[in-house]
């Protein structure tokens, strides 16, 4: 008997999210939050799974071409900790570590990229499933640039009232001008020269720059507070879901006043606009795999 179990880390939004050569393209924000999903053999529930997450499970049989009595044989559970409506990729951390977790039972031996192109054609999906950061089309699963490295930090996260519709927001963000397609260029320069360098600051600076870029968007009402809070008391930058709610901010603890900072959100900003403050890490992406014999 065979155990396969699954994390698959969310996000705090997205560090850049645009319009690049004719493409709409974000990278993602992985953070130590997960969805863990594990498969064995047992009965099958299906009322047990998430509509989307059902959905992937059929996409997965139907397109490598696995009988449909092996379900049969399927128990699966889930359980998460990752809030959903808020832009933290709630969604696409079940449906990729599901793909993921049904690869490793079956022997598929799918590729991100193969899980990147699973996830896109049930809905717009995040990059959390590469290990590495890379530039990507959220609508058709296409890598457009690939980055050298991962950005690792603190990140301190507001999470505030309402929920997004994600697909509804994304068939609606083809509206950049020309100034805004330029700007964005010069956004996905600065972020590739931080994550190269090892560069939070500049790092930092790109996300807040794609930050404001999106207010066009979906506008936040408490971005330009925060962003000149975390200035004042040693932030790196301001990150957020661009298709949800939160807004994070990302330190380094030994140059970040956090008590100062704290003090100074509470008299800015009402407690009752937002629902929790999450403390995380920026982590390098990435489905985690393992599986128990038993």
């Amino acid at each position: 008997m065979r155990r396969i179990q699954v994390k698959t880390p969310g996000t705090c939004g997205e560090f850049i999210q645009g319009w690049f050569e004719d493409n709409p393209c974000l990278v993602s924000c992985p953070i130590n939050r997960y969805s863990t999903i594990t498969i064995e053999e047992g009965p099958w529930h299906p009322n047990f799974l998430k509509p989307k997450t059902g959905k992937m499970v059929e996409e997965v049989f139907r397109r490598y071409g696995i009988s449909a009595r092996e379900k049969e044989h399927l128990q699966i559970s889930m359980e998460t900790e990752i809030p959903v409506e808020k832009g933290m990729a709630s969604s696409t951390a079940d449906i990729s570590g599901m793909a993921a977790g049904l690869s490793e039972y079956f022997g598929l031996g799918l590729t991100p990229e193969d899980i990147g192109a699973l996830c896109t054609a049930i809905e717009p999906s995040d990059n959390l499933m590469f290990p590495e950061l890379n530039l990507f089309n959220h609508i058709n699963g296409n890598v457009l640039k690939e980055f050298k490295g991962s950005v690792e930090s603190d990140l301190l996260i507001i999470d505030f009232h309402g929920g997004i519709d994600t697909l509804t927001f994304n068939e609606t963000q083809d509206d950049y001008s020309k100034k805004d397609l330029e700007t964005f260029s010069e956004i996905v320069g600065q972020f590739e020269k931080g994550v190269k360098e090892n560069n939070l600051k500049e790092v930092g600076e790109a996300c807040t720059k794609s930050a404001f870029l999106n207010q066009g968007r979906l506008r936040k009402t408490y971005l330009e507070i925060l962003t000149k809070i975390s200035q004042d008391f040693g932030g790196l930058g301001t990150i957020i879901g661009h298709s949800g709610t939160v807004i994070g901010i990302m330190y380094e603890k030994k140059h970040f006043k956090e008590i100062e900072f704290m003090e100074m959100l509470k008299t800015q900003i009402p407690a009752s606009a937002y629902a929790n403050i999450y403390y995380n890490r920026l982590i390098p992406g990435g489905i985690i795999v393992t599986q128990e014999n038993y």
